[in-house]
């Protein structure tokens, strides 16, 4: 035993190993393990402790015993969904992602760039001229036209300089569809006051680019470029890929709670996915701020910003979506669950619910450890395993399972539970799990799998801009627009 004196003594921790990049390095390798990995390791474990007297002796004191093997349990592989584009559909790789494809086909809807502004400091102007050649040289692939931009050089990278050029160019431009930035460096400072301008005073889709990112050789560069692309799509209202979702009349709604620290259906298919989540901020004296992204089109590839779950709300959109039903929550730990019942049997969410019909709530908790609960360890699954769902205490009062939907490039994928807090809708477990996966699909953000569904995605998005730089409720002008990826 080592006696430390508090008084000549300093505490080190992960603050300080952060510092430490070769240390922070070393640790990394040694966390991120492949499934496989991890078993051996426990099993090796496993017979440490059952050949070491000690150790035996003390679980048969307390009546244990651990077996040689971790606890096995067998999912439900769902199949592959299809991928739509606009002229084409496609099954995605064993990896579930498509970027070669959404980069080199035209996607759902398209919007050319034609009336907009690039703005960068003069030191960066070679930066600036090759972004732009590779912007018109990547567009015709993916069916969009960049025309020229109105160029403006700033003398010096000063929070100031940005600031009046952006108000000078937007008032002397009669309609600017979107703003493009480069940045010298991730400064924080630049960014935000970039987009409190263009977000919240003078309304504009927003694209700041560091030109760090730029660095490089050209197959980054244009890697690079196409997503932000893909982005500025989305920003201007475009569409990029969609799956096929048979369910008629159905809504979908999550919540995420972040802690302070299409090929087109049929007509008579009416669907609508809503997301929320919500935004804590560290600082003192800032207010929790709630994201609310719902879809507005059939093939749920149209997404609306809201500032909330309101009764007026809900009846303006009445005569657009009059056979709408459902109402959903999302939560983060089994204790919070009474709650968000609470919640859901509030006034508003009654009358929501008996307004919209029959209905599904989900909620989804992806946020804790749940290896703990599956013994462990995750399944071990094969290559392209990653959509395995299976269900999880089905004694209790709420049907939940586990999803497995996104594939992870290094380490163990984590699984996300889902709890059914209500189903008048009636839809079965294999239909709940295959809603779900399919809504993992839908980040346009990320082509492939995301771990949790795409509406709650886009909430997270919406509120962290919203809580973590603007601090201010975003301009309507942006109530159909994606401008927050």
């Amino acid at each position: 035993m080592v006696l430390l004196v508090p008084e000549l003594t300093f505490l080190t921790g992960l603050s300080d190993l952060r510092n430490n990049s070769r240390m922070l390095k070393e640790v990394m390798w040694e966390m991120i393990q492949s499934p496989q990995q991890h078993y051996k390791r426990l099993t090796r474990l496993l017979c440490r402790i059952r050949d070491t007297p000690d150790a035996s002796r003390e679980l048969e004191r307390w009546g244990l015993c651990l077996d040689t093997d971790i606890y096995r349990t067998q999912g439900r592989v769902l199949p592959v969904e299809r991928i739509n584009l606009r002229h084409r559909s496609f099954l995605p790789a064993e990896d579930l992602g498509w970027h070669r494809e959404v980069t080199k086909e035209v996607p759902i809807a398209v919007i050319s760039i034609n009336s907009w502004l690039l703005i960068y400091p003069k030191r960066l102007q070679h930066l600036a001229k090759d972004l732009l050649a590779t912007m018109r040289s990547s567009c015709g692939a993916m069916g969009m036209q960049v025309g020229q931009p109105t160029v403006q050089e700033l003398r010096d990278d000063r929070i100031e300089t940005y600031v009046r050029t952006i108000q000078s160019s937007l008032g002397s431009q009669d309609k600017v569809q979107l703003l493009l930035c480069i940045i010298p460096s991730s400064r924080d400072d630049i960014y935000g006051a970039i987009k409190k301008l263009c977000c919240v005073q003078s309304p504009v889709p927003s694209q700041v680019i560091n030109a760090q990112s730029l660095m490089g050789h050209p197959g980054k560069i244009r890697s690079v470029v196409q997503k932000v692309l893909l982005q500025i799509n989305c920003k201007l209202g475009g569409q990029l890929w969609g799956v096929d979702i048979p369910l008629k009349q159905l809504m979908v709604v999550g919540m995420g709670v972040i802690p302070k620290s299409h090929f087109f259906s049929p007509p008579q298919k009416q669907l609508m996915v809503v997301g929320m989540d919500i935004h804590h901020s560290r600082s003192q004296g800032m207010r929790s701020v709630i994201g609310f992204v719902a879809s507005m089109n059939q093939c749920v590839a149209s997404w609306e910003r809201g500032e909330g779950i309101s009764c007026s709300a809900l009846g303006i959109r009445r005569t657009s979506h009059p056979k709408i039903p459902s109402l959903g929550w999302e939560g983060r730990e089994d204790a919070a669950l009474p709650e968000l019942l609470g919640s859901a049997r509030s006034p508003p969410a009654r009358l929501c619910r008996e307004w919209l019909g029959k209905g599904l709530g989900m909620l989804s908790q992806s946020h804790f450890g749940v290896a703990q609960d599956l013994g462990g360890l995750c399944p071990v699954l094969g290559g392209g395993g990653s959509r395995c769902s299976f269900p999880f205490h089905p004694q209790r009062p709420h049907q939940d399972f586990f999803l497995l939907a996104h594939h992870s490039r290094q380490g163990c994928s984590v699984p996300t539970r889902y709890i059914c807090m209500w189903n008048t809708a009636n839809l079965s477990s294999e239909h709940l799990q295959r809603l779900t996966f399919k809504l993992c699909h839908l980040y346009w953000n990320w082509p492939g799998t995301v771990r949790v569904p795409a509406p709650c995605k886009y909430a997270h998005k919406l509120a962290f801009l919203v809580g973590q730089v603007l601090h201010h409720e975003p301009s309507a002008h942006f109530s159909e627009q994606l401008f927050f990826l």
